[in-house]
């Protein structure tokens, strides 16, 4: 691609701050120009391809601390390159390169200025960091790229490359060893793409190497500097919340039913997205009411209760409708930060003002704004922890993308006081699910055990639409067709938005389950959605359907099953 071809520079020996941020700031620009064509390799094409624009931000946010306090001193600039990295890091590929930056820099760490064997020696310790950091590595993505090409710098540096030679080598191998991840990974021969994050290292690298030789990279386009986000489809018009009380409790006695105590509230009070778990001594109760006194009055005959919450979610609605998008701030609270430290607190990453309002009336206290084509960053989810005001702190990121960013925020320094425990839920629903299994009274490390073993239960389906033409699981794919995923494995296409989701729920469906929720989109009539739910139930007589708004964007239905 452009940006490979160059003339011989004059023989570089030793690279110092200076000269680091200048390359790494052409690095920057380079994958700025092209992170859409490393956005178009994501394997599935549902909306959520955004490695290319991950990994720019988190190299822009690294950029900029690196800025902030210039120095000719090469290891106190890497340093801040990887603080930087850290605290911007979006997604995987996010986080990958932050890891990436976190080994660079401690191998340079105390020098003023790096010779060729040092930079090939700390880009080998980048990718060994990154495979640390990562649970189970997997061959064929941005690491292998990464490995293969830190052990051509360091042969390239014992053959006495000057430092354009080290960077070169690394890319050359590195650019093979992308060359060859379609036969490392069946998913990538099969949708005909290189590994996304791969790329990216490598127009990241190509840029770096232009600005070692003084060449200028072409400038970001503006508004590069914001995650990529495809317009919403606009969302119809609302009527007011049908159950206006969030009402949540625990009753504590003996020898309790939680189904007798589901049937005698469903027998005396009207309401919906209702769940009653727990045993013999606890039972846990949440449901959306207009007559919460009734449901109270209900349950104190079967023991005593505790820990009562009612909150009204209409005003919790009208507060939040009456902010713009623009003006909506990334981290949404549900009530003033308390000023007493509490000892534990929740923060969940969601979109969706539906989806949003039910974590909060379920008890998370910080909803982090994110998710498809949004990842929040380390300092996002950092920030939000500090925001909740606790010694110990749960994070639920409720995708897949999320969890590598939520476990790393733990290293950010100005958390030092906060214990962060990372329940990884995959998807809303399955965060709703850890929710519902939390106990405010139990210990920390039950209640994580108990959202952990939450979170496997739950089935989630998911129906969006496809965002450019592939292939994937023997499935031929075409923009714009109708694809549902079944907990992440895409399964079939189609065009019409109810057949698909019809076909999704008969795939998900097995005779022990009980409750199905579906959360329908932003751009899905609620009527539309009750007509679904109703097909349904004509179906599948034995399993209890619940609809809710979720107003998340680009996915027409989440449906969770029980």
């Amino acid at each position: 691609m452009a940006g490979a071809k160059h003339g011989r520079a004059p023989e570089m020996k030793g690279l110092d701050g200076h000269a680091l941020i200048a390359a790494f700031a052409s690095g920057v620009a380079w994958l700025g120009e092209n992170k859409s064509i490393v956005d178009s390799l994501n394997v599935f094409p549902v909306p959520d391809g955004d490695t290319g624009t991950n990994m720019y931000l988190t190299v822009s946010a690294a950029l900029k601390e690196a800025q902030k306090s210039p120095d000719s001193n090469v290891g106190l600039t890497a340093d801040a390159i990887a603080v930087g990295s850290l605290m911007g890091a979006r997604g995987n590929s996010g986080v990958i390169f932050s890891q990436l930056m976190r080994g660079f820099a401690r191998k340079l760490h105390g020098l003023p200025i790096a010779s060729p064997s040092d930079v090939g020696a700390a880009l080998q310790e980048a990718a060994s960091v990154a495979y640390k950091a990562v649970m189970k590595p997997v061959e064929g993505t941005i690491l292998t790229v990464a490995r293969m090409g830190g052990r051509a710098a360091v042969q390239a540096a014992r053959d006495g490359r000057d430092l354009l030679g080290v960077v070169d080598e690394a890319i050359r191998q590195g650019e093979i060893t992308l060359g060859k991840t379609p036969d490392m990974l069946p998913t990538l021969k099969e949708a005909g793409v290189v590994d996304a994050g791969g790329k990216g290292l490598i127009v990241f690298m190509q840029g770096f190497a232009m600005g070692l030789r003084g060449e200028k990279a072409a400038p970001a386009p503006r508004g590069a500097h914001a995650p990529v986000r495809r317009p919403a489809e606009p969302r119809p018009a609302r009527e007011e919340i049908r159950f206006r009380y969030c009402t949540e409790f625990i009753i504590r006695g003996e020898r309790l039913n939680p189904d007798a105590v589901k049937g005698a509230i469903i027998s005396a009070a009207e309401g919906d997205s209702m769940l009653v778990v727990g045993d013999a001594g606890t039972v846990k109760v949440h449901v959306h009411t207009n007559t919460p006194g009734i449901v109270l009055d209900t349950c104190i005959t079967y023991g005593s209760l505790h820990e009562i919450d009612i909150d009204n979610m209409q005003d919790q609605h009208d507060e939040f409708e009456s902010a713009s998008d623009s003006a909506r701030p990334a981290v949404a609270r549900p009530s003033p930060a308390p000023a007493a430290e509490r000892d534990v607190g929740v923060v969940a990453v969601a979109a969706g003002d539906g989806v949003e309002r039910i974590l909060m009336s379920l008890g998370a206290d910080i909803v982090v704004t994110g998710g498809q084509t949004m990842n929040p960053s380390i300092q996002d989810i950092a920030e939000a922890a500090q925001a909740a005001h606790a010694k110990e702190v749960i994070v639920l990121p409720n995708n897949g993308n999320v969890i590598l960013t939520a476990r790393k925020a733990s290293e950010v320094p100005d958390l030092s006081n906060i214990k962060i425990h990372v329940v990884p839920s995959k998807t809303v629903p399955q965060g709703l699910a850890a929710l519902l299994a939390m106990s405010p009274s139990a210990p920390v490390r039950e209640n994580i055990e108990k959202m952990s073993e939450a979170v496997k239960k739950v089935k989630t389906g998911e129906v969006t639409y496809a965002v450019r033409d592939s292939a994937a699981n023997g499935l031929t794919i075409r923009e714009h067709d109708i694809i549902e995923l079944f907990d992440g494995d895409l399964r079939l296409v189609g065009q019409d938005l109810s057949e698909v989701a019809y076909s999704l729920f008969s795939q998900m469906h097995s005779h022990t389950d009980e409750i199905a929720t579906i959360l329908y989109g932003a751009g899905v009539a609620e009527e539309d959605a009750q007509a679904l739910a109703s097909g349904l139930r004509d179906r599948y007589p034995e399993v209890e359907f619940e609809v809710q708004y979720g107003g998340q964007p680009l996915y027409y239905y989440l449906i969770s099953v029980e």
